[in-house]
């Protein structure tokens, strides 16, 4: 990937109509028996038959050229370029259109092959200018030691710009492997010169004797590798590349047991580079593992929605640092060249990480289920050496909790443990965990987990956030990994339960000033939950929030007319500049990239000033240029992942030309971590070798605390206006993140509101779903109205809405159910009316008729199961009650 590109391709997709190497399933190559990778030139007539049917191929297109080369004296260039534009053309077009297959297909009348051995290298290619030339050859020693039936790359297989020269030194490794037809690459940014040209990558093309996208297929139907040529296929929102059909389709088609998928940029990665999503494209059903390359390091991620992507970018060319940790990273290594060794098994695929000089340090195993779908049977144990990697501690996530009323786990969860048991219970009509007696004395606890992906190492600012009330007065406290000092289980300050919070649900924010979260305590946990003398907590949720560090500075800025203020530009093999004078000011001049078409000017914020993140940021650009043209400034963002975030395009018309101009972009969520070429913050890329010079440039962190506040405030009325568990989880997210305590606590207040109104809501609909068929059932209904009712009493008057009369409405639906009920036939005996059943008859009654005749109108329900004296106290009680 690295060494003077961009971590990703430049704008747009390969210029031509039909997506290189797409072919209709019907159009397959004619093949040798003689070598599983060789094809037969067929004849002259034979050619000239296929180009009259309008239905030609790459190797067929470059046989004709060169006989009619040959016979008529014009160029190949010419002839072919007639050929492949009518011939790729309407292959492209026609209906089932899927990669190209380079190898021959399925013989159905033979049974897949039992077992097969195939190697993965990536971002090997050093060799090709003289650099760390010495580790390719290693790894290219230990990959011919498996006696491999194949090698596939995960692409850059050349370094820097795939020319002819290069290509050749890079490829002396693996010579053999290529003239045997044994070598499947993918092409990366740096086979392609760092572009999106045809042109560029066509001398890869040739000496390895592939189109730029295909399908392989090896051990007669048992894999398939399937490169659709993702380096310049991109997807902008729900759009797709144009590739993506015949990729689909290609996967649809596949009668192969499994089906492997190679993409050069990441879709997730911990490393430099990181994210990309705009690959997420190749996320598509029927794929089994995903191999990519990029990031010079080797990683296992297993994604949310059960891909498996596989980074194999340690071949040879240099090793890249870790950063934050990708969501559902598995394993990482960037302290050692190697490759992957893949064993595949109708039944299995087992993917191993060798390190030189041939230690398998991780392997995972691959199995399918019932529905075809590759699933995770197997993998080693492994240990992150480094829990935080990249120096300070910047979490992928700021915020993680679960909330057990609602049956959620965001990021944080539960265990029981012998110490630490709970029971799931039911109180108020709310789910919750009632933590029991710990069986060895002491404290009840209950023991939390952080998902690694989402935080990990530390220390960390946070703040707990926990729902919770008690039958009796007590205390409890969270104990956590404390960086100061060194205890697994420093005490945080208590929290008190009086008198007057028994039995009602409190939330308490616990402030813990430097937390580590590396799975320290007992069973792995992270956090636990201590609750003094076996104190009976219930806790309905949690919830851990990572306030972010407050920076030195808030502004950062150079203008060359003195000493930099903690911004400077950083001179780079692909990011050369100079200074200069303009109209008598002194400015830096961005000079020509000779790698690519995109100037480059990488900049670097001082690590005293600013440094981790995310912030919220501007960026203003003082800018000029003898020409027309534009440019972006790419940032490491939090919020895509992405360590090359392009801003909005600035334009440069020609009335602009030779004028100074300034502009202001915004940096959403940008990160300062030293993640680009270089160790630069961001850098700004000019267009088709854009001329520009800097006058100066700054950028300023918004008001952090202001606008924390303002997003609180907007969260909390947002919540009033739509009251939910969703919009209180925003909004207790936002507050969380807020330091003022006297702002804290009036947001808390309004939204203390907001959670009885839903809680209120929640029961009246579980009272509205109800059928209410039997006694069980009518008596969960009394308890929930109850419930309700007590609630409603709580809210103030201008809160309430329309709640008194969905508590009217279903006390009324709930005597009704009482009268049916009494009035049914019944064997035996009447059992005598419960209490509560004949408090809620008696109310509904007064509510719709009023105090006349209250007694007999409630003895004409209760009749059979209550005396008259039974009925009269209730009613009185129930009248001196109003």
């Amino acid at each position: 990937m690295l060494f003077g590109g961009r971590a990703g391709p430049t704008t747009g997709a390969i210029p031509s109509a039909p997506a290189p190497g797409i072919r209709p399933a019907a159009m397959r190559r004619a093949w040798s028996g003689a070598s599983p990778f060789r094809l037969v030139p067929g004849s002259w007539g034979a050619h000239r038959d296929r180009l009259a049917s309008g239905v030609v191929d790459r190797d067929t297109a470059k046989e004709l050229g060169v006989q009619v080369t040959r016979k008529l004296g014009i160029t190949l260039t010419s002839v072919a370029a007639l050929i492949l534009s009518a011939g790729l053309a309407s292959a492209a077009g026609a209906a089932g259109g899927e990669l190209e297959r380079i190898t021959p297909p399925v013989d159905a009348n033979h049974p897949p092959q039992d077992r097969l051995v195939l190697a993965v290298i990536g971002d090997y290619g050093g060799c090709g200018v003289d650099r760390t030339c010495a580790e390719e050859y290693q790894v290219a020693d230990m990959v011919h030691s498996w006696n491999p039936a194949a090698i596939l790359t995960t692409g850059d297989n050349t370094y820097q710009q795939g020319l002819p020269e290069e290509v050749v030194k890079a490829q002396a490794p693996y010579k053999a492997d290529i003239d045997a037809g044994k070598m499947f690459p993918i092409m990366g940014n740096h086979d392609y010169g760092n572009g999106c040209s045809p042109e560029s990558v066509q001398p890869s093309l040739d000496y390895f004797k592939v189109p730029a996208a295909y399908v392989a297929g090896f051990g007669n139907g048992l894999l398939d590798f399937v490169n659709p040529d993702a380096n310049c296929q991109t997807a902008t929102g729900s759009t797709k590349p144009p590739i993506y059909d015949a990729y689909r389709n290609t996967l649809t088609n596949s009668v192969a047991a499994w089906k492997v998928v190679g993409g050069h940029q990441p879709i997730y990665s911990s490393g430099k580079a990181g994210n990309n999503l705009d690959r997420a494209w190749l996320m598509t059903p029927g794929v089994d593992l995903i191999l990519a390359g990029h990031d010079h390091h080797a990683e296992h991620i297993e994604t949310a929605d059960g891909y498996h992507i596989a980074i194999s970018g340690n071949g040879g060319a240099g090793l890249t640092p870790l950063f934050s940790v990708a969501p559902g990273s598995k394993f990482r290594d960037a302290a050692h060249f190697g490759a992957m060794r893949l064993t595949v098994t109708p039944d299995s695929l087992k993917a191993e990480y060798l390190s030189l000089p041939g230690t398998v340090d991780y392997y995972f195993l691959l199995k399918k289920d019932a529905q075809g779908r590759a699933y995770l049977a197997e993998r080693s144990d492994w240990t992150d050496p480094n829990p935080d990697p990249g120096g300070n501690p910047i979490p992928n996530r700021y915020t993680v909790s679960f909330d057990v009323a609602a049956d959620k786990a965001d990021g944080l969860t539960y265990q029981n443990y012998e110490d630490g048991p709970y029971v799931t219970t039911e109180v108020d009509g709310r789910r919750a965990l009632e933590l029991q007696k710990n069986p060895f004395g002491g404290a009840n606890q209950l023991y939390m987990f952080v998902d690694d992906a989402a935080i990990s190492g530390g220390p960390y600012q946070v703040k707990a956030t926990i729902s919770y009330r008690s039958a009796v007065t007590g205390s409890f406290a969270l104990q956590y990994d404390s960086q100061q000092s060194g205890s697994a289980y420093q005490r945080s300050t208590a929290v008190t339960i009086d008198a007057g919070q028994v039995n009602q649900w409190q939330t308490a924010t616990i402030d813990i000033p430097d937390v580590r979260f590396s799975n320290r305590q007992n069973g792995g946990a992270d956090l636990r939950l201590n609750a003094n003398a076996n104190l009976p907590l219930v806790i309905s949720g949690v919830r851990i929030d990572v306030v972010p560090p407050t920076p030195p500075t808030t502004r950062v800025s150079m203008d060359f007319s003195g000493e930099p203020d903690g911004l400077t530009w950083i001179p780079y093999e692909s990011g050369p500049a100079h200074e200069i004078v303009v109209d008598g000011r002194p400015a830096l001049q961005v000079d020509k990239n000779t790698f690519n078409s995109g100037n480059n000017l990488y900049l670097a914020v001082d690590d005293r000033y600013l440094t981790g993140g995310p912030y919220d940021a501007t960026a203003t650009i003082e800018y000029r240029s003898p020409v027309a043209g534009s440019f972006v400034l790419q940032y490491d963002s939090a919020a895509t992942g992405s360590a090359y975030q392009s801003t909005p395009r600035v334009s440069i018309t020609a009335a602009m030309v030779n004028t100074w101009q300034t502009v202001t972009l915004d940096l959403p969520q940008v990160m300062f971590r030293n993640r680009q070429n270089g160790n630069a913050d961001m850098r700004i890329v000019g267009a088709n070798n854009l001329p520009l010079i800097i006058g100066s440039m700054s950028v300023q962190l918004a008001d952090n605390q202001a606008q924390l506040l303002k997003a609180a405030q907007d969260a909390v009325a947002a919540a009033e206006a739509d009251p939910s568990a969703e919009t209180i989880t925003a909004a207790e997210t936002a507050i969380a993140k807020v330091t003022d305590a006297a702002q804290v606590a009036a947001l808390n207040q309004r939204l203390a509101v907001v959670k009885l109104l839903v809680q209120a809501r929640d029961l009246l609909d579980g009272i509205a779903a109800t059928e209410l068929t039997d006694a069980e059932r009518i008596d969960a209904a009394v308890t929930d109205l109850a419930a309700a009712a007590a609630i409603l009493d709580q809210v103030p008057a201008d809160r309430q809405g329309d709640l008194p009369e969905r508590v009217g409405a279903a006390k009324r639906r709930i005597a009704d159910a009482v009268a049916r009920f009494f009035a049914a036939p019944i064997q035996g005996k009447p059992g005598p009316v419960k209490r509560p059943w004949l408090d809620l008859v008696i109310s509904d009654t007064y509510d719709r008729f009023g105090a006349t005749d209250l007694h007999d109108r409630v003895m004409s329900i209760v009749r059979s199961h209550a005396t008259g004296q039974q009925v009269t106290v209730a009613i009185n009680e129930f009248l001196a009650a109003r």
